[in-house]
């Protein structure tokens, strides 16, 4: 049994339904039966639990108005209600980034302190019923402003934007063209072949990789692999919200899973957001781990590069020549 966490965003309806529908929907698969999940919606500046429970059963039951965002979903039992509290206490055994540690992409709690601290606390407020957060007039989830932590489980990114869609397909081309397999997440897949049209037998259907369950619940959701047979050539997250974390959370998470991977990893963004990328990159809880393996590419680059004419002949050695380390970023 694992112990996560389950963030809604700001999508107080979805927290709201989590509960009155008894089911849990997640962006990955990482997530089994008897996992033992604190459910957590921010509201106003606060991150705030209120009901916390255990994972039953798979179910095809999606009763939120963005289900189809989740991959996987699950029936839910043990539900148990406390007077909302604020997972900011989770700093007191995380520190300054404890959300990036327990909250992103609903990972497993690894941390015996931090599981012992949600259960003091949640205990400490038992309250008999749930109490639901009051549903303001809603925005279209277009317009939902992202947060700084990848979120997992109700809406764990702003919804792609079409430019970021037509980066996602120049860097599919461009591995194809190359003579790679592509893989794509699956909830990006049908929006990315509207602009591509891969060759026959590029795009992958399934990961052909031999990694634990959390890694490849990691793995299927970056935003473009570059694939030679069992071999990730390169991984690019192409990052499309006012902030830059989610896609740098996800690769330092794999790393992190999986430290004796040699993986070349890439940020996509637009040119002008350069220096927010470098400057998160060159982070202390970042640069220790991407240092080494990660690098900026721009949007530009990107197009630069898609429209070479003899990409056939060429090799991924190429991204060399458009990428950026923070380390240069760092001693400039």
């Amino acid at each position: 049994m694992s112990t996560r966490i389950l963030h809604c965003s700001t999508a107080v309806e979805n927290y709201n339904m989590c509960i009155e529908h008894s089911v849990a929907g997640f962006s990955n698969r990482a997530a089994q039966p008897d996992d033992l999940v604190y459910l957590a919606v921010k509201v106003g500046k606060k991150t705030l639990c209120g009901a916390r429970f255990k994972l039953h059963e798979i179910t095809n039951h999606k009763p939120w108005p963005d289900g189809e965002r989740y991959v996987h979903v699950l029936s839910i039992k043990d539900v148990e209600f406390c007077q909302p509290f604020d997972m900011a206490v989770l700093s007191e055994v995380g520190g300054k980034y404890w959300s990036m540690m327990y909250v992103q992409a609903s990972k497993t709690i690894r941390d015996k302190a931090a599981c012992d601290l949600l259960d003091q606390t949640f205990s400490a407020n038992k309250a008999e019923h749930f109490i639901p957060f009051e549903v303001a007039s809603p925005l279209p989830i277009e317009s939902v402003e992202p947060t700084t932590t990848t979120i997992n489980g109700t809406i764990d990114d702003a919804p792609l934007t079409r430019d970021s869609i037509k980066i996602q397909a120049k860097l599919a081309e461009i591995g194809d063209r190359m003579g790679y397999n592509i893989w794509l997440p699956r909830n990006d897949r049908n929006r990315v072949l509207e602009l591509w049209k891969p060759s026959l037998g590029a795009i992958l259907e399934g990961l052909p990789l031999n990694y634990d369950t959390d890694t490849i619940s990691t793995i299927e959701n970056i935003d473009v692999l570059w694939i030679q047979g069992r071999t990730i050539v390169r991984a690019f997250e192409v990052e499309h919200t006012t902030s830059v974390y989610s896609g740098i959370l996800r690769m330092a998470d794999l790393m992190a899973l999986q430290p004796n991977l040699s993986i070349k990893a890439h940020i996509v963004a637009p040119v002008e957001r350069r220096a927010k990328v470098m400057q998160e990159l060159s982070r202390p809880v970042f640069r220790h781990i991407l240092a080494n393996s990660c690098t900026f590419v721009s949007y530009s680059s990107i197009e630069e590069l898609a429209s070479e004419k003899r990409l056939e002949f060429m090799t991924d050695a190429v991204l060399k020549v458009y990428s950026e380390s923070p380390k240069d970023f760092i001693l400039g």
